[in-house]
């Protein structure tokens, strides 16, 4: 008889299964990235360019030409666009970041051969009206006025100023002035210089047809169009300690954050402080979890990120607490670095975050739109989603002492760069 009061054993992940990803190139070069799976007749269709802030010649272009795709195309104005996205039953999203733009569209198979068509239009003969340029800066401005309402967020504008630097693409930020610079002709020069064959990439997800495989090939195969080559200028490499103080006449709470320039996904030690990151406060179990909100109370969240672009990277702790708790939070933080580079962990703790790690990526691979997020991240990043498969065993063998050198490496207050935004 089953003992239904003994619950079923734990087994750690040993091996990832990664699903079939079909990669292929078409005549004029485009790369084409393939998740033929599930069974709904759906399909995502994501056209990605290396179009972001690291190949602007001026600020926002990036973000401006990618969002104004879908507001013109041909003898289409933006109206006439969303009606015949919505017509079908589908779903259409621009974005853009610090190396890529995006367009990503769903729809059920039985219309990919009406949404194509459009989706090829937006990439062939966008029009960019002057309406919708205004519009676009109008909005944003408004948006950037109340993000800067939020303490939170002017950390996180003068952390990455202060590691990349201010005019750098990955350390700027946005301003009114810099919305108000965008014209049609900036936008235009970018979608020219970075919107070409060569520098394109599909991705494409759901249930995929020989059908919907000869449009891709009809629509965005065909067509060779060269793009401008931009040279990355690194940003600046000096790891000093700052610690900046900002008044502010926003909210109740203080925020904080504290940080350091990094690396790209490519380091050998990519793997070590992805742990790392984990273990010190990259999910609910964490060691600033467990001591500055669990034990402490000083505050309600806190964690460490690792942001990693395409040419490099940065890692902060960020809170919100009460300005009284600032100083005991901000020592509670440099003291669990220190005790990270004096003593290895425990080899129970260590596999919990593995065994996290690992459930993590397991419900990444899981249906086809997350594969194809997953594959995405990989082929952007020039590597075969097949070599996961090496960072995935590099987590698993992961020892105490790998992990403790990696913070005796990045873990080091004298190179912190330390933000507190108080209330006034």
């Amino acid at each position: 008889m089953i003992n239904r009061k003994k619950g079923p054993e734990i087994h750690p992940v040993q091996k990832l299964n990664i699903p079939v990803i079909d990669q292929y190139t078409l005549p004029n070069g485009v790369k084409v990235c393939e998740v033929n799976l599930g069974s709904q007749e759906i399909v995502k269709i994501e056209v990605v360019h290396t179009a972001g802030r690291s190949y602007e010649d001026h600020h926002l272009i990036g973000r401006a030409t990618s969002s104004l795709l879908k507001d013109g195309c041909g003898s289409l104005n933006s109206a006439q666009i969303a009606e015949k996205i919505d017509y079908y039953g589908s779903s259409i999203k621009t974005a853009s970041n610090m190396d890529f733009s995006f367009t990503s569209i769903h729809t059920l198979n039985k219309h990919c051969d009406r949404i194509l068509p459009l989706l090829h239009d937006m990439y062939t003969t966008p029009t960019f009206p002057e309406d919708e340029i205004e519009k676009f800066k109008s909005l944003n401005i408004q948006k950037l006025k109340e993000e800067l309402t939020k303490n939170e967020v002017i950390t996180y504008r003068q952390i990455t100023e202060e590691i990349f630097g201010i005019d750098h693409p990955y350390g700027y930020n946005s301003k009114e002035e810099d919305y108000l610079g965008i014209d049609r002709q900036k936008i235009i020069q970018h979608f020219d210089d970075f919107y070409g064959s060569d520098n394109c990439y599909l991705f494409l997800s759901g249930h995929i047809t020989d059908s919907i495989r000869k449009d891709i090939d009809t629509y965005f195969g065909q067509t060779i169009k060269s793009s401008k080559k931009k040279i990355y200028q690194p940003s600046k490499t000096d790891l000093e300690r700052k610690e900046i103080l900002i008044s502010s006449k926003n909210e109740h709470q203080s925020a904080i954050k504290t940080g350091r320039k990094l690396f790209d996904k490519d380091h050998p030690d990519n793997a070590a402080v992805f742990v790392l990151n984990t273990l010190f406060g990259g999910y609910f179990g964490s060691r600033l979890m467990t001591n500055i909100r669990e034990e402490k109370g000083l505050t309600y969240d806190i964690y460490s990120s690792v942001d990693q672009m395409l040419y490099d990277g940065c890692f902060y702790v960020s809170t919100e607490a009460a300005t009284e708790y600032v100083a005991p939070i901000l020592k509670e933080v440099y003291d669990e670095m220190d005790i990270l580079k004096q003593e290895k962990a425990d080899i129970d703790e260590l596999q919990m975050v593995k065994n996290y790690l690992m459930g993590n990526f397991m419900n990444m691979l899981d249906g086809p739109m997350n594969v194809s997020s997953f594959a995405k991240s990989m082929v952007l990043t020039g590597k075969n989603p097949e070599e996961f498969h090496d960072f995935a065993d590099a987590i698993i063998g992961m020892e105490p002492e790998t992990v403790m050198e990696a913070a005796r490496k990045y873990l080091n207050k004298e190179q912190m760069i330390e933000i507190v935004v108080s209330p006034i």
